[in-house]
């Protein structure tokens, strides 16, 4: 099989490659030129995660395991449910969603009596002074608009401190002696210092004064109320907070409080069986006691206790009355009749019994009167009525018939008055013994309701103390497992989780980072890739020169130079022999696409290569608007050169110049002509071409970019071998397709590739040679000057 032959198979078969399939080298190129980039991300992600964990606050969480209990009347009865599960379940839901109402929470907050919380001031977090706060403030808040609004304390020395606030319109700053009260339009302040309170607590400090509205939001978003176990029908209630110490305090507050009112609830027909029976209590005491005071006027208004015993002793009363009147209507006869005689100064013949009766002050001057009388008529008998003795006894008799008289009517006085007295008492006694019958009615039965009130009330007491004690009693179904433990470790920040959210960020930041670049990617990176965009064989690759940065073209190659650019071009020159022998090479043409890829640096190079190799060369710069062979030799800018010998203004011999390199020679571009590409095609261009072949072995050709100018098509249609020179992650990936249509259309069966400024990697681009059996590697390992540059080219691989 010839050369040719083998050329074009190989060109068919890379014809036969999809450009655009996933290149793997093209991707680890991407990767080894993004690695700083990649490096940066992870530096920023880890030390955003690490910042994230350093200066987030610690979350603590603190749980509480609570086991339900719940009374099937179904099973009670020995009915068994289908639907038992969802019962349960509806169960469970209901309390949780009790723990989570308002009105629980309310309950707790008023059992905790957290209003007031206390925090100091860090360099990046506060902390929450929770029962160790070195001061306490006791208030009074009159403007609901200072509720949830931040006080700060500043604590500067023991006996005083710096308030600072805001009042909604200024900031302001006063200061105040501990135990001072501060007083105004919006709250009144008692700060006192606790036992937590020393001087290695100076510094600032704020309280807020929560009002209930903050208090159940932060409940509603702390608080976490999940089931733990539905079988065993138990909840997880727990509590997140900053500090860990409040929310094990807060969680135990709940558990003990769900439990008291489980307690309560399961007591709730007991308490209103109390509540009933105290009102009914309370409505038989009034009762009771309006009874009470009825007896008590009864008593003080009828002066007795028995209206029996009164009756009796009214109708005793009334005998004895009667006896009485009786008594003095017999006394009042007699006296009339003693009165009446003696009125009548009728001789007083009465019964003795009768006198004796009367009362003695009466009887007395009676008896004395009748012997007065007695005595007179004795005397009558012996004296005469004129007689000083008779007169003597009328006298006497008179006196005392005066004196007998005033008092019969004085005891008859009396006697009537006794007798009116006793008529009216017996006529109290008779009018009052008419209606106790009536009053003993209605007082027994007011003392049977009263006795029935009294047992009714004993009884009434009797069940409430039978219900207390059940009461008492009680036992909730509901247990708390595992009361709320102190949480050792934080749940938040997750340290390892955001660590790892960091790295995989960074991860995918930099495989997102390499796939951009992978896909906008459109230069040239390396012979690999090269070959599977192009059918036009690759003669061999470049590496990027490290040694300096160039700013214009150098001739880099001496005659025993080492170095990896000389084995590359010593290679790039043996691969050429396998398109064209050198007995029939004469003519090379080296061109690019664009300006800056490197044509003349190759041709420079090359040139100087196949001198070294005995072979005369001659190198001319065809590129006659822009030319730089000059510069590559470090001479200035000729007078004379292709430009001047085409017009024939001075010919080959005196335009030649000399190189530093033996058996090489370069003819410059000469002063810029108007018209470069009627020069080229006219026949003195062919002529100069013949004898410079008469005079050189080979004749290397820099011709101006084919992508800008037409110059150097036309020269190499005149060559044997048509170099077409792209520069690594320089040339884009577009120029390709320009070599396939220069191809096509000026049918060049030489033409090949050469990609310039391959940068070492180790496998992608340079260190990948094409030739027919001859590989290309680093030759750098296999020469002792340039062991120090090979270890540096790995070091820069890595990174």
């Amino acid at each position: 099989m010839t050369n040719r032959e083998i050329i074009a198979l190989n060109s068919t078969m890379n014809e036969e490659q999809n450009p655009e399939s996933f290149d793997l080298g093209k991707l680890f190129f991407i990767f080894r030129k993004s690695i700083i980039w990649i490096i940066l991300f992870f530096v920023i992600g880890i030390s955003s995660a690490y910042l994230v964990v350093r200066y987030t606050k610690p979350v603590y969480q603190s749980s509480s395991i609570i086991k339900l209990k719940f009374e099937n009347e179904a099973n009670t009865l020995g009915l068994v449910s289908n639907d038992r599960l969802q019962q349960g379940l509806n169960d469970i839901s209901g309390e949780i969603e009790l723990i989570k109402s308002k009105l629980f929470l309310s309950r707790v907050i008023d059992q905790l009596d957290y209003t007031i919380s206390y925090y100091r001031y860090g360099r990046w977090l506060d902390d929450e002074r929770y029962k160790n706060s070195p001061f306490e403030v006791s208030f009074k808040i009159k403007n609901v608009s200072f509720y949830d609004r931040t006080f700060d304390i500043y604590l500067t020395n023991p006996d005083s401190y710096q308030l600072i606030y805001s009042d909604g319109k200024n900031r302001v700053i006063e200061e105040y002696d501990f135990g001072e009260e501060i007083s105004n339009e919006h709250f009144n302040f008692l700060i006192e210092k606790t036992e937590s309170f020393g001087t290695d607590l100076y510094g600032k400090y704020y309280f807020k004064v929560h009002s209930n509205e903050a208090l159940l939001a932060y409940f509603e978003n702390s608080i976490s109320v999940l089931p733990e176990n539905f079988n065993a029908k138990t909840i997880k209630v727990s509590l997140t907070d900053f500090n860990k110490y409040k929310a094990r305090d807060f969680v135990n507050t709940i558990a003990n409080l769900y439990l008291l009112s489980s307690k309560e609830t399961k007591n709730q027909t007991i308490k209103q069986k109390i509540e009933f029976l105290d009102g009914q209590i309370k409505s038989t005491e009034e009762t009771i006691q309006e009874f009470d005071e009825y007896f008590e006027n009864f008593t003080i208004e009828n002066k007795t206790v028995s209206l029996q015993q009164d009756l009796s002793r009214s109708i005793q009363y009334l005998n004895a009355l009667d006896s009485q009147r009786l008594n003095l209507q017999e006394h009042y006869a007699a006296v009339n009749i003693i009165r009446d005689k003696i009125r009548k100064d009728e001789n007083l013949i009465i019964n003795p019994f009768v006198i004796s009766r009367l009362p003695a002050f009466i009887a007395t001057p009676i008896r004395s009167y009748q012997e007065l009388l007695d005595e007179k008529q004795l005397k009558l008998n012996s004296y005469n009525e004129n007689t000083s003795v008779i007169k003597r006894i009328d006298d006497q008799l008179q006196s005392t018939r005066k004196n007998v008289l005033e008092l019969v009517d004085q005891y008859a006085l009396n006697i009537n008055d006794n007798l009116q007295d006793i008529n009216s008492r017996m006529a109290a006694l008779e009018s009052n013994f008419v209606q106790l019958p009536s009053m003993g009615t209605e007082y027994n039965k007011n003392r049977r309701i009263y006795q029935q009130h009294e047992n009714f009330l004993l009884s009434l007491r009797r069940s409430k103390m039978e219900l207390e004690i059940t009461e008492a009693g009680t036992v909730t179904d509901f247990l708390i497992l595992s009361p709320a433990s102190l949480p050792p470790v934080p749940i938040k920040p997750q340290k390892i989780l955001i660590m790892g959210v960091g790295f995989v960020a960074s991860l995918i930041f930099s495989l997102i980072f390499v796939a951009v670049r992978y896909l906008i990617h459109n230069k040239i990176t390396g012979t690999r890739e090269l070959e599977k965009m192009s059918s036009v064989p690759i003669l061999g690759s470049i590496p990027h020169y490290r040694k300096e940065k160039l700013p214009l073209t150098k001739l880099v190659i001496d005659e025993n130079s080492k170095s990896v650019i000389s084995e590359a071009l010593r290679s790039i020159r043996t691969n050429m022999q396998f398109i064209k022998s050198a007995e029939e090479t004469n003519l090379i043409t080296v061109t690019s696409t664009i300006s800056g890829e490197g044509k003349t640096f190759v041709a420079v190079n090359l040139g100087a290569i196949i001198a070294s190799s005995n072979k005369t060369v001659c190198l001319v710069d065809l590129d006659m608007r822009k030319p730089k062979v000059h510069l590559a030799f470090g001479h200035d800018e000729s007078p004379s050169g292709v430009s001047t010998v085409l017009i024939g203004k001075t010919t080959i011999n005196d335009s030649i110049r000399k190189t530093g390199v033996p058996n090489m020679f370069y003819l410059s571009a000469g002063p810029t002509p108007p018209n470069p590409s009627e020069l080229i095609l006219s026949s003195d261009f062919d002529k100069m071409l013949q004898d410079l072949k008469k005079e050189y072995d080979l004749i290397i050709l820099d011709t101006p970019p084919v992508g800008l100018v037409t110059d150097g098509v036309l020269a190499m249609k005149k060559s044997d071998i048509q170099l077409y020179i792209l520069k690594a992650e320089y040339s884009k990936r577009s120029f390709v397709k320009t070599i396939k249509d220069l191809q096509r259309m000026n049918e060049f069966r030489n033409l090949v590739l050469l990609l310039n400024g391959v940068k070492q990697s180790g496998g992608y681009g340079y260190g990948y040679g094409y030739g027919y059996g001859y590989g290309y590697g680093s030759a750098s390992g296999y020469y002792e000057d340039h062991k120090s540059r090979s270890l540096l080219s790995m070091i820069r691989s890595l990174f």
